[in-house]
């Protein structure tokens, strides 16, 4: 079975192409073209998860980090970016069930006041029901 591909003509530094050659003799690939094609299969496959990502800066305490990289290497996290993402997604997520909690206790408060000023608009009608009989 064929697929369809493409040719693709790039230029490259010097000891760019050197490299990929020492690499083609280390694999024991047939060309450099295997392995340029192998490198950018590895990327596609590897690197996809961060084309949609945002970078970020962050001082950390010492102590901080030093617990952080004993739970990647006891194997919680694969390295320093999958904890890190690790901890925001889970901080995110309690973030976003506190407010969402926190909307449907303001919506049971107001409906509460709501139905509590009802009954004292219903208790005065009746007093005055009452003291007018």
């Amino acid at each position: 079975m064929t697929s369809k591909s493409a040719r693709l003509n790039i230029r490259l530094p010097e000891d760019d192409l050197l490299e990929l050659e020492a690499v083609r003799e280390r694999t024991g690939l047939q060309s450099v073209s295997d392995v340029v094609r192998v490198a950018i299969a590895a990327y596609l496959h590897e690197e996809s998860a961060t084309w949609n990502a945002e970078k970020v800066n962050a001082i950390v305490p010492a102590a901080l980090a030093e617990d952080v990289e004993t739970f990647i290497a006891s194997g919680d996290a694969t390295d320093m970016s999958q904890a890190v993402t690790l901890a925001l997604t889970k901080w995110v997520e309690e973030r976003q069930r506190y407010y969402l909690e926190g909307k449907e206790q303001l919506r049971q408060k107001v409906a509460d006041a709501i139905e509590e000023r009802g009954t004292r608009k219903g208790m005065a009608r009746t007093a005055t029901r009452m003291r007018i009989q």
